[in-house]
């Protein structure tokens, strides 16, 4: 047994000590201007043939690594006369750029490729670009998966229109969702946060699968989806957006971005507004086919940028969302008995505040930033003859400071602090529940990446649940990329999840049978996961073929049991062992210009 052990780890310090086979070229880059010397920042450098590059700091200077076959180092910059330098010695060296023939404003233009599988993160991450949202043709956020294969998305029940998604075979619960790195679609919003995100509000959708980093919080067991916002400083000034149905249904978006100086002060405007008052049942069962919806959504985005390394980022958003479902004859102002027409009624109210800040210190190898959002969110809503309102203020604080230990940034330290405090009002049939969660917690995650072809990110952090005790939480990332066609990685990690019982089964209430639920738990699960990324050259374009597999074991979890009782669903702890394992193997490639073809299997 100690032989097998101690292969793979004599395995693993030969690629460390390989990949630190290297030594370090360093200097400053200059502009000539008018025979006066400049430092000239943001300058890219590149070994020939290679991708292994790095750009100069404000002060001009660079540092990049060197292997003892790389000798021709590129230096170039927009308005400069390119140069390469031949390296073949120790001391520092002193590049100098002269500019070019002045010419005039150019606009380089790339085709988004829609998705993007990362093979540059340690973490296993796909990005869903503008050029993927418009194939879905979504109106939501809910609907922006359409295509594709690792997200599921389906309807909690087709009478209240609730939608849920699943992500490694596990329910949405599981993942944490965020909104521009903070997270989101939890407690009330957990049913209906989906479909509060317009599809022409977003600029880009990641998923992350398996644990993710420590810096997020505690609560990623199965993986992590983040939606990006459009930015405030984009290059849309305007976007006007209509929708009709054949149903009915109408949209209508606008969003604006406005510079108030010069780039460095902007504010965007995103407005979105939907209704549904058709009664349509195609089916003739006598219920309504879509629950009659009306929401009006605004948010104001600000966004300060210095360019001296300070950056400051809040918005404020307004929602309201009123949806009826049912049977086509009921009304919401006929009286509720059981005489009437079986119809529900839920109105939701969101508001909610962010504000982030960055800096960067000018030695470049430090940062600091801060995230926060306030959210007051209501609910009222009626389940046939069963009464449901919520009332939940949240509030999220999450300061991280990055370090890097060496000047060549092959030692990378984040820690930080984070802060939850969660204040949940419930009231179910006159029965009251309430519940306040406050949890401070600490944190630091350690990045080696001595080369681009090894990253290795070890991350530990520890909660303090004034409900449950302290949450300890590791997580480790492991990535190897021998030549740029290969990818492998590998992660592990445990998180935790507050269960809500009744927000997040309040669509169970449409069901005649009695609701049935003990108290709140604490889940808990691992997270394992393998994955392989391999890139051939077929007709001077790129195969992509991706291969994974994800384990999940619950040490915790809690469970809808319907089959002990025809009148009741239990809500309980499971009793027993449960897990969860998901492959997956997709196959990606650009057949022709504006045709794409994705082939996946999963299980």
């Amino acid at each position: 047994m100690k032989k097998i052990l101690i292969i793979p780890v004599l395995i693993l310090f030969s690629i460390l000590a390989a990949a630190q086979v290297s030594r370090v070229v360093t200097g400053k880059v200059y502009a000539n201007e008018n025979g006066s010397l400049q430092p000239l920042p943001g300058v890219n450098i590149i070994w020939e043939n290679t991708r292994q590059g790095t750009t100069t700091d404000s002060d001009g200077a660079f540092s990049i690594s060197q292997k003892n076959n790389q000798h021709m180092l590129k230096f170039s910059f927009i308005g400069y006369e390119p140069q390469t330098v031949h390296i073949d010695g120790e001391a520092p060296l002193e590049i100098v750029l002269k500019p070019n023939l002045e010419i005039e404003e150019i606009t380089v233009v790339q085709k988004d490729r829609g998705t993007y599988l990362s093979t540059i993160s340690p973490i296993q991450t796909e990005r869903i670009g503008g050029a993927e949202l418009h194939k879905a043709a979504c109106c939501n956020l809910a609907e922006s998966f359409e295509t594709n294969p690792s997200v599921d998305v389906s309807y909690s029940d087709a009478v209240s229109g609730a939608k849920q998604i699943r992500l490694l075979g596990l329910d949405g619960i599981y993942s944490q969702l965020q909104t521009e790195n903070i997270a989101n679609f939890r407690g009330l919003a957990t049913n209906f946060g989906l479909t509060f995100i317009p599809g022409p509000w977003m600029e880009s959708i990641l998923v992350s699968k398996g644990a993710s980093s420590v810096l997020n919080g505690y609560e990623s067991i199965a993986g992590q989806i983040n939606v990006e916002f459009k930015k405030p400083d984009s290059q849309e000034k305007l976007h006007l957006n209509a929708f009709a149905s054949a149903d009915g249904k109408t949209e209508f978006n606008a969003n604006s971005n406005i510079r108030l100086h010069k780039d460095m002060l902007t504010t965007g405007v995103f407005f979105h507004a939907e209704n549904l008052s058709n009664r349509i049942d195609h089916n003739h069962d006598m219920f309504l086919d879509h629950p009659l919806t009306t929401q009006v959504h605004f948010y104001n985005m600000w966004k300060y940028n210095n360019y001296k390394g300070l950056m400051l980022h809040g918005g404020l958003r307004f929602l309201n969302d009123e949806r009826q479902g049912g049977q086509v004859d009921f009304r919401k102002d006929m009286p509720r008995n059981s005489s009437s027409p079986y119809g529900i009624g839920i109105d939701n109210r969101l508001v909610e505040a962010v504000f982030k800040a960055g800096y960067v210190f000018p030695s470049q190898n430090s940062a600091i930033a801060l995230l926060t959002n306030a959210v007051q969110q209501s609910m009222d809503s009626f389940y046939g003859l069963h009464d449901y309102e919520g009332d939940e203020t949240r509030f999220y604080a999450n300061l991280i400071w990055t370090q890097d230990l060496d000047k060549n940034g092959f030692h990378t330290l984040n820690s930080g602090a984070s802060f939850f405090l969660n204040s949940f009002d419930e009231i179910l049939n006159q029965r009251l529940m309430d519940r306040k969660e406050s949890v401070p917690g600490i944190f630091t995650e350690y990045t080696l990446k001595p080369s681009d072809k090894l990253t290795l990110m070890a991350g530990i952090r520890a909660d303090f649940h004034n409900m449950f005790g302290t949450m300890v939480t590791p997580r480790m990332h492991f990535r190897y990329q021998p030549d740029p066609r290969w990818t492998f990685r590998l992660s592990a990690g445990k998180g935790y999840r507050t269960a809500n019982v009744l927000a997040e089964n309040s669509f169970l209430l449409s069901n005649f049978r009695e609701l049935v639920f003990e108290e709140t738990i604490q889940e808990e699960a691992w997270n394992y996961g393998v994955n392989f990324i391999q890139k051939y050259n077929v007709a001077d374009r790129d195969l992509t073929i991706s291969a994974e597999f994800y384990r999940t074991d619950f040490q915790k979890q809690l469970i809808v049991d319907r089959e002990t009782s025809a009148q009741q669903l239990i809500i309980a702890p499971l009793d027993g062992k449960s897990y969860a394992n998901s492959w997956q193997v997709d196959v990606r490639y650009p057949v022709v210009k504006n045709l794409d073809l994705l082939v996946a299997w999963r299980q």
